[in-house]
Parts: C-alpha cells; structure tokens; sequence
C-alpha cells in the first residue's frame, strides 16, 4: 500500500514538473509577444497589440541588467546587506504608499463602494442594509466577511477623535500589509532554498512591482487577502518541516490565516485548494497525521466561515440574506462578448438573477439556456470560439497593470497632476510598458525555474548518485504554481478580469525570483565571476 501511495505521489510531482514547464513557456510566450491594456478610463475597454521582440527584449534586457546590479551590490559581504536591502524595500512601500493616499485620492467604487457602505452603516447599528431582497448582500453574499472586516475596523476608526472617513485608515493599513507581504514572501523564499541570491532577487522583484504598490489604495480584498495567504503558506511550509513539538501551533497558525483570506476574499478557494491537494499527498507519503487533519479542517473552515458570518448577520439584523446570484450565471457570462473585453462583466449575471425574482432555480434555467445558445455558436464557427476564448485569456494574463489603474481609478477630488496622467493622460502609456516589461520578467524568470527544476530531476534520474542532484524538491514547493493553474482553468469559464489575476501574478514572485537569479548566476559563469 505504502508503495502504491509513494508512486501516486511520485506521479503528482513529476506531472506538476510538466505542467509547470509548458504553462509557464505559455504565459511567457503570450505576454512577450503581446500586450492587454486600456487607454479610455470611461469605457475601459481592453485593447490587444503585438509587441515587437527586439523592443521587448531590450526593455526586459535594461529592467534586468538595473535588478543584477542592485542583487550583485547588496550580495557582497554578509547577511547584514540582505537586512539593509530588506529595510529600504520596506520605506520604499511606504513611501510610495503615502503618495498615494495623499496625491491619487483614491475612495471605493463600484462594488467596492457597495461594500464599504454596508459596513459603515452596520457600524452605526443600522442593519437595515441586510434584506433578502433590497440589499447588495443578497446579489452578492460572498462580500459578507469583507463586510465584516471592514465594520471592525470602521467601528475602530470611530473610536479617535476625527471625522475622516475610515477608508484612509483602511488604505494605511494595506500599505502596512504590503510590506508585511514582502517580509513574508522573503521569509517563504529563505525557508525554500535558504540562497542569497535568490532572497535578494525576491526583494527586488517586490521593490519594481509597480500594480503591487498602486492596490494598496484599492479599499477591497484584494490586499487582505493575499496577505493572509502567503501567512497561511509560510506555517504550513514550518508544518511540513517542523517538530512534533511546534506542528499544533504552526498547524493552528496556518488554519487561521487560510480561513481568514476566504472570508476576506472568497477566491481565495482556489488557493485553499490546492493546499489542501498537497497536504493530503504529503500526509500519506509521510504519514503524519496532522497534516491530514490540516488538510481537511482547512476544507471544512474554508467551506463553512462565510456562511456562518452571513448567518451571523441574519441573527442580528433579524433578517435574511438571500441565496445570491447563481455560479451558473457566471458560467454564462464568461462566454458573452462585453464592451470591456470577452467574458468581462457586461451585467448578464445581476440582471438574470434580478429578472427571475431573485429565484435560483429560474436564474439557473436562464442560465443555461444562454450556455447551450453559446456553445452551440461555437461548434457552428470554431474560429470565433478560438478566437474568443484567446482574447479572453490575453486579456486577463497579457496586462502587466492587472487593471491597477482601473481598480483604483475613483476620486474624492482633484488628483495631483501627476497622478492625473498616470491613469489617463501622457504617463499612462509609460506605466503601461513599464508594466509590461515586468510582467516579462516576471514569467521569464518563472519558466527558467521550474526549466531547472524540470532539467535537474532529469539529471537525478540518469544518475542518481550524483551528490549535485540530491535534495531535489518536494510537492510542497509547488503549492503557489498549482493554486495559478487553478486560478487560469476558473477564470477561462468564469468571469473575466486581469484584476483577478493580480494575486496570481504575485504567487509567481518566489519562482520568479529562483529563476532570475539562476540567471544573474549563470551571467557570472560566462564572465568567469563566482556565483553565490
């Protein structure tokens, strides 16, 4: 049995080395040769451009050669440096944050605006906002813990003596997250390979990540979210690799950061997931219990904490919440055609569940029929249908801004000139290529990783009693890589959104930043320099 376990096991990992390879090689190929983005903030419709190589490669080529000297400079002498490095990354952000809070003025918008308003008025007591059938919750039940977390903290806010609105105090603490995020993700790189080079080149891939510092003034769940993920990640990577003695407190630790980005964001399933595929299959390889009774109270809270916060709320405001807008509604939608982009959100979904009278079974029907319509279009003209679901995918994964400008786009005044052009005037197409570039790099370096993963365990199986080949790495390693597969499979036939996959983008970092400083190294090889 146990042998039958260790080969299922095997299997995983070496079908996970695969796919890494061939969807890693995809999103670099896609973004190198081509770019999403959006010029008119009123329509906000997504464009498609071909890039030209030689363009593309000397930008990549200037942007790489900028992070090699600020990696090859703070790698000399000791430890010390990475902490100097680490420290001046953090007021960076901060920084950077403060700006701006102070310049772009940006408020909550759009669902945003939706939520933020739900909690500012449960805040006051006034529970008038929960209705089954004239409140947004009950369109869109799975923002209740958002709701939640954001009358805590309103309610805090109340407490000093100011009548700022508590949405600069939630901008603040997400600049505060986001360097929280990058001492995390630096911590997860150090447990991972414990490599200077690789520590280093992590930090300066957060210190270029411009989408990162601009969502830090988008008042939702993105922020919170991810923070409480990569928090999750790091105890269960201690789990994996700790005592007896401290595996109840890191398991412990782990199952209240992955609850909490669910309720935060309920996307965040999608993570759960696949923490929850690599704990079980470790568990059984290692036989250790608890990282199976991790892998299903994990299931168990990450399922039930939003629809026991929504039942909260029913029980105090004396109300219900209804049963929300149907998945298949979704499904629908993600075949449509919008003015924003193919499967974006053009209004299918609420209106269908508004159409039925807020009836499930009706809304489902509805659904189904425009499904069916759909795909029976698609089998007539299988152009279109590739074309449709290409365009669909670029316009999520091609667009290095991840819609940053478009999230944080709502002001409560005047944006300083500056900013001003950033989202819409002469900066905003420089924005956009710097953004581009990165996004390069970034799955450039992802694929030259997993590339090396791949080659090595090749070279494991040639020869196994090669000492440069031991030590190769386990399941646990592709935790992010397999939760951003998950994420690409949902949002091809889900709704679309490059907004949605700017927490993927950031799983990538730690791969990303193995890759390029496996790169920087072998630069050092050729120029006969030592690497680290």
């Amino acid at each position: 049995m146990n042998s039958a376990y260790t080969k299922i096991y095997n299997f995983a990992l070496g079908f996970i080395r695969i796919l890494s390879v061939i969807f890693s090689g995809m999103l670099f190929v896609s973004a190198f040769f081509s770019t999403c983005y959006s010029l008119d903030m009123t329509s906000q419709e997504v464009l498609t451009r071909l890039d030209r190589p030689v363009i593309s490669i000397t930008g990549m080529a200037a942007m790489g050669a900028v992070m090699l000297i600020i990696v090859s400079f703070f790698s000399r002498g000791s430890e010390k440096r990475i902490k100097i490095f680490i420290i001046m990354a953090i007021i960076w952000c901060l920084i950077a944050g403060a700006a701006l809070i102070l310049f772009s003025k940006t408020v909550p918008a759009a669902d945003a605006m939706s939520v933020y308003s739900i909690a500012e008025s449960l805040a006051a007591n006034d529970t008038s906002v929960i209705h089954p059938t004239e409140s947004y919750l009950s369109y869109y039940p799975q923002q209740v813990g958002l709701v939640a977390f954001f009358e805590i903290l309103i309610r805090l806010w109340k407490l000093l003596p100011t009548s700022l609105p508590a949405y600069h105090m939630i901008k603040c603490l997400y600049v505060a997250l986001a360097c929280i995020c990058l001492i995390l993700g630096y911590l997860i790189v150090h447990m991972l390979w414990n490599d200077k080079r690789k520590e280093l080149c992590f930090i300066a891939l957060s210190v270029f990540n411009f989408p990162f510092i601009m969502y830090t003034s988008f008042v939702y769940g993105e922020i919170p979210s991810y923070t409480a993920l990569l928090a999750g990640i790091y105890f269960l990577l201690r789990l994996l690799h700790a005592s007896s003695r401290r595996s109840i407190l890191y398991a412990l630790s782990g199952l209240l950061f992955f609850t909490l980005s669910v309720l935060l964001r309920k996307n965040s399933l999608i993570v759960i997931i696949a923490v929850v595929i690599v704990a079980l299959l470790q568990a059984v390889r290692d036989k250790r219990a608890i990282l199976a009774a991790f892998a299903c109270l994990c299931a168990v809270l990450s399922v039930t904490i939003l629809p026991l916060t929504e039942k909260y709320y029913e029980y105090r405001s004396g109300s219900e919440i209804g049963s929300g807008v149907t998945a298949m509604a979704y499904f629908a939608m993600g075949m449509q055609e919008s003015s924003r982009g193919n499967g974006w959100y053009n209004g299918f979904n609420f209106e269908t569940y508004q159409i039925s009278g807020m009836n499930t079974e009706t809304a489902n029907e509805i659904s189904l029929s425009a499904i069916s319509e759909r795909l029976e279009y698609f089998k007539e003209n299988p152009t279109y249908a590739l074309s449709f679901y290409l365009h669909k995918y670029l316009s999520q994964w091609a667009d290095g801004t991840y819609a940053s400008r478009q999230a944080t786009l709502a002001t409560f005044g005047g944006r300083r000139p500056f900013w001003d052009n950033i989202y819409s005037g002469k900066y905003s197409a420089a924005y956009i290529e710097y953004c581009n570039i990165y996004q390069n790099i970034l799955y450039l370096g992802a694929l030259i990783f997993f590339a090396a993963e791949l080659r090595r365990h090749c070279a494991a199986k040639k020869a196994p009693e090669d000492s440069t080949c031991k030590n190769l790495s386990e399941l646990s390693l592709y935790i992010n890589l397999i939760a951003v597969f998950g994420g690409f499979l949902f949002h091809m036939v889900w709704e679309a959104n490059s907004r949605y996959i700017f927490v993927y983008g950031m799983l990538l970092l730690p791969y990303s930043a193995s890759g390029l400083a496996e790169l920087f190294s072998l630069s050092d090889r050729l120029k006969g320099g030592s690497s680290l």
